[in-house]
């Protein structure tokens, strides 16, 4: 191993052993292996990765999910890495379902991780489909998603189609040597700490995102485009920036957050509202008539009820601590529109559910 070597995880999303994906991420490391770096490969056919269920769990605990599976080894190693190589097929014009389910399950940790980080990762990304690449435009999206999600600056993505049997793609070895030249663009960005981007595309005429990679926009009227991924936008062919937000910059990680809690403290303040709705829906069949706004304005509510002793400690116990401010004035506004005089712990756990 090189003097000063960096940590690169590959990442197979194929459940075929020694298949089309598996050929093309050896491809992809192999100049990151000869350099002498430090490489580790994980096979996600090989693990047990569940699917979302919506629990919300994770924004109960702060980051770990609730189920149990081997979803925290591979944040381990997405956490150790200084790169990342993802490898994947294309199945129904997008990616494998564990690698969805990875993204779903991990986004609140990783976005947190995002919204505090100092220095970003580098990520490279190839894909094999059974027909024409450039059709693989949800794919190239997933791709990018996941890249940035967990901090990556995208050196580069390259897709090879019509390779849809078992080690197809040793049929062309022209395209096993482009993603080659992936691998060495990743190289460069480890050697030199910037990212070199690739220059290697599917279509020389095909638009792609200049942050992400992504190839498919949201068109405006005005022939605007904007990319659905990063919130990259383009005017006139050239890039920009979709105003106040960009999905994988500190800001708009911390942007993506104050919304995921702006949703969790709706859901909180109006939690017995939606539950008579709910049990009047399914009884009814009839969905309710009127629209029931939320105030979600905390503002003045900092110690307008006392908290008993067991009350807090609960709180501290099941909150993370960077929420618990935040928590606990939801709890008490609520508290106040129901009239309770004190929070105690029973108050408390009735509040802070989803």
């Amino acid at each position: 191993m090189m003097p000063n070597s960096k940590k690169v995880l590959g990442i197979c999303a194929s459940s075929r052993k020694n298949g089309n994906s598996a050929i093309i991420l050896n491809e992809l490391l192999r100049p990151v292996r000869e350099a002498g770096h430090e490489v580790e490969v994980l096979n996600l056919g090989t693990l047990k990765i569940f699917s979302c269920t919506g629990c919300l769990g994770c924004i109960h605990s702060g980051s770990r999910c609730v189920r149990n599976d081997d979803l925290e080894l591979v944040k381990q190693k997405i956490e150790e890495a200084d790169a990342i190589a993802l490898a994947s097929p294309c199945y129904y014009l997008s990616t494998p379902s564990p690698l969805r389910a990875i993204m779903e399950r991990s986004a609140n940790w990783a976005i947190e991780k995002l919204a505090n980080s100092t220095q970003k990762k580098y990520g490279v990304a190839v894909s094999v489909a059974g027909g024409n690449p450039i059709e693989s435009s949800m794919q190239r999206m997933n791709a990018s998603l996941f890249l940035g999600l967990y901090n990556c600056e995208i050196v580069g993505q390259f897709t090879i189609g019509h390779a849809f049997n078992k080690g197809e793609v040793l049929l062309v070895p022209s395209k096993l040597r482009l993603v080659r030249e992936l691998g060495e663009n990743l190289l460069q960005s480890l050697a030199e700490n910037r990212c070199i981007r690739s220059s290697i595309n599917e279509c020389e005429n095909q638009l792609i995102c200049p942050n992400c990679l992504a190839d498919a926009f949201q068109i405006y009227k005005d022939g605007t485009m904007v990319c659905p991924v990063c919130g990259g936008k383009l005017e006139n062919g050239k890039s920009g920036n979709r105003a106040g937000f960009n999905r994988f910059s500190v800001e708009g990680a911390r942007e993506h957050k104050r919304h995921i809690l702006d949703n969790a403290i709706g859901g909180m303040l109006a939690g017995d509202e939606i539950n008579q709705r709910l049990q009047a829906y399914w009884s009814s069949n009839t969905i309710p008539q009127d629209d029931y706004p939320i105030d979600r304005d905390l503002s003045g509510i900092v110690d307008s009820l006392n908290w008993d002793d067991e009350a807090l400690k609960t709180l501290q116990a099941s909150v993370p601590v960077a929420l618990q401010e935040l928590i606990k004035k939801v709890v008490t506004k609520k508290a106040l529109q129901e009239g309770v005089s004190q929070i105690t712990k029973k108050e408390f756990q009735q509040c802070w559910r989803f």
